[in-house]
C-alpha cells in the first residue's frame, strides 16, 4: 500500500513558499502489513503539527478504533518521539528523505 501525501501548500517549483521542504517517508507497522507513506513537508512545523496530518493519513486508511491509543514514534536514526513534541522536525533530526516509523499497537496487548 503506497500513498503519495502531498502536504506542501505551496508550489514546488519557482516561487515556492517552502524552498526547502524535505521530503519523509512513514512506515506504519500494522498487524498484518505495513502502510508505506510519503510527504513534502516544511521542516521549521512542530513535530505535533505534523503528526497529526499522518493520524489523519493512517485512519483513513485503517479502523481506529482497532488500535490503542498508544502510538509509537521511531525516526530512522534511532529517536524515540512523543506525539506531543513540540519542537521542530529539523530540530529532532529529520533530514530530506529519512523515514519515520509509526508503531500502532492493538487492542487486546498484541
Amino acid at each position: 500500500m503506497n500513498q503519495l501525501i502531498n502536504q506542501n501548500s505551496g508550489q514546488n517549483r519557482g516561487g515556492s513558499d517552502q524552498p526547502h521542504a524535505i521530503n519523509v517517508n512513514v512506515v506504519v507497522n500494522l498487524q498484518q502489513a505495513n502502510l508505506n507513506l510519503q510527504t513534502s513537508i516544511d521542516p521549521e512545523i512542530p513535530f505535533n503539527v505534523f503528526i497529526n496530518g499522518i493520524k489523519e493519513q493512517i485512519f483513513a486508511q485503517r479502523m481506529q478504533a482497532q488500535y490503542e491509543e498508544t502510538i509509537e514514534y521511531q525516526l530512522g536514526n534511532g529517536s524515540n518521539l512523543q506525539q506531543n513534541e513540540s519542537r521542530t522536525l529539523q530540530y529532532l533530526g529529520f533530514t530530506n528523505n529519512c523515514t519515520l516509523y509509526v508503531r500502532l499497537k492493538l487492542k487486546g496487548g498484541q
